[in-house]
């Protein structure tokens, strides 16, 4: 199954998660599609790589992270911060994470393939 790659993105996606494998898996799947990736292990990473990095048109955020924000919480402050950053949320937990986004940000459910991964990308950035 072959799934064409995205057009080259100007806007980065910045992928925050804290499982390793996961985040390399991702990051591979995204960028073999076309677009620019930065990384983050928590919310807190996020924030600083989003006030680094303008570029940023999308976070791709797992909900249970360590420290004092999870995905939920960084949706919410990415949201308050003005800026037009788009979000998917993905979950192993999806009953509980749709409950708390209230629509917030569209959501992917774990585990993902590459085909549902990229479309859930391409339909928050409008290319897909």
């Amino acid at each position: 199954m072959t799934d064409s790659p995205a057009p080259p993105h100007h806007a980065s996606i910045l992928i925050v998660e804290d499982d390793r494998t996961v985040l390399d898996i991702t990051s591979f799947v995204l960028e073999t599609a076309g677009y620019p990736v930065l990384t983050a292990m928590n919310a807190d990473e996020a924030l600083a790589v989003l006030a680094l990095h303008p570029e940023v048109g999308l976070v791709l955020t797992d909900v249970n992270m360590p420290g004092r924000m999870d995905g939920i919480d960084l949706v919410h402050a990415v949201r308050r911060s003005g800026t037009s950053v788009r979000c998917v949320v993905v979950s192993g937990d999806a009953l509980h994470a749709a409950e708390r986004l209230d629509g917030a940000a569209p959501f992917l459910a774990k585990p993902y393939d590459r085909r549902s991964l990229l479309q859930a990308v391409g339909a928050a950035l409008g290319t897909g």
